[in-house]
């Protein structure tokens, strides 16, 4: 009679709560913020923080002189803000590569040459990866 009780006993409760529906838990290590945060400070090499600033609201990075034809000009290169984004056009832009055919007006010498320069590193992240430096980003006060 012991035997029947304790098999009763354990197999019982699968039979009252077969109708309910699972509950999904979350058993991830760290959450979308934190996983966001790390890919921000450090994706594969260099950080997004490094140009576009802690606070993803973009800064100057340096300040040059270039000379083309005997002229010189005084250039800037700026990491824009990234906070207020698309998600569409965040996505694109990190794994993207420059257009070779672009076109500049002969005065706009300093934005051709960094534009041409690339300086946005190319990090081969995945669509998750994205997902969460996107949220991070969106989410940083």
């Amino acid at each position: 009679m012991s035997r029947r009780f304790i098999y009763l006993f354990l197999i019982t409760p699968f039979f009252l709560f077969a109708n309910e529906p699972m509950v999904k838990v979350d058993n991830t290590f760290i959450t979308k913020y934190e996983y966001g945060k790390m890919l921000y400070t450090n994706p594969r090499g260099i950080g997004c923080n490094t140009c576009h600033g802690n606070d993803a609201k973009g800064k100057k990075i340096v300040s040059f002189t270039h000379t083309y034809r005997k002229k010189q000009y005084e250039c800037d290169l700026v990491a824009p803000s990234i906070k207020e984004a698309d998600y569409k056009v965040f996505s694109k832009k990190i794994n993207s590569k420059r257009n070779p055919s672009k076109k500049f007006p002969k005065e706009q010498v300093c934005e051709k040459l960094i534009y041409y320069a690339n300086v946005m590193p190319t990090y081969f992240l995945v669509e998750e990866e994205i997902a969460a430096i996107y949220y991070y980003v969106k989410n940083l006060k």
